[in-house]
């Protein structure tokens, strides 16, 4: 419920989760500022997409690009996060929000090192990806078109 307590990014998500099509399935999560958000952010997306009838690679390509937002968000953000999936008929959409208003910048990868690849995962495998700053913060989103 949106209220007078309700932060900034909250009510930014809230209200975007409010106003989706009625045919959209979706879910909202707020998410803790920890690594460990990363596997609850996959296993709540898991849940959901459970209950649609697509493929485990679709499930998988979801699980991935999700888990890359949420890591830049707790890597590189402040908290709150927020994950917000919608399921249309052919599309997975998700977003992932925190309060820092500092877009992701697209860094010179060394082929060493483990991290830094997340904008380049969202370019090859999302059909559609963007960053928005808004006053309260920033989200990041995909769109994952899928056969439904």
């Amino acid at each position: 419920m949106i209220n007078e307590y309700t932060d900034g990014v909250e009510k930014d998500m809230m209200t975007r989760a409010s106003s989706l099509r009625p045919s959209a399935t979706h879910m909202l999560v707020e998410l803790p500022y920890v690594p460990a958000a990363v596997p609850q952010a996959r296993r709540a997306l898991r849940e959901q997409l459970a209950r649609t009838n697509l493929s485990e690679e679709a499930v998988g390509t979801a699980e991935l690009l999700v888990s890359e937002l949420v890591t830049n968000a707790v890597k590189y953000g402040k908290p709150p996060v927020w994950l917000l999936l919608e399921l249309r008929p052919g599309l997975v959409h998700a977003s992932v929000s925190d309060t820092s208003v500092v877009l992701p910048q697209r860094q010179q990868v060394d082929l060493g090192s483990e991290g830094g690849r997340g904008l380049l995962v969202l370019d090859a495998l999302a059909g559609s990806w963007g960053a928005v700053a808004v006053d309260s913060g920033k989200y990041l989103w995909f769109d994952l078109p899928v056969q439904s």
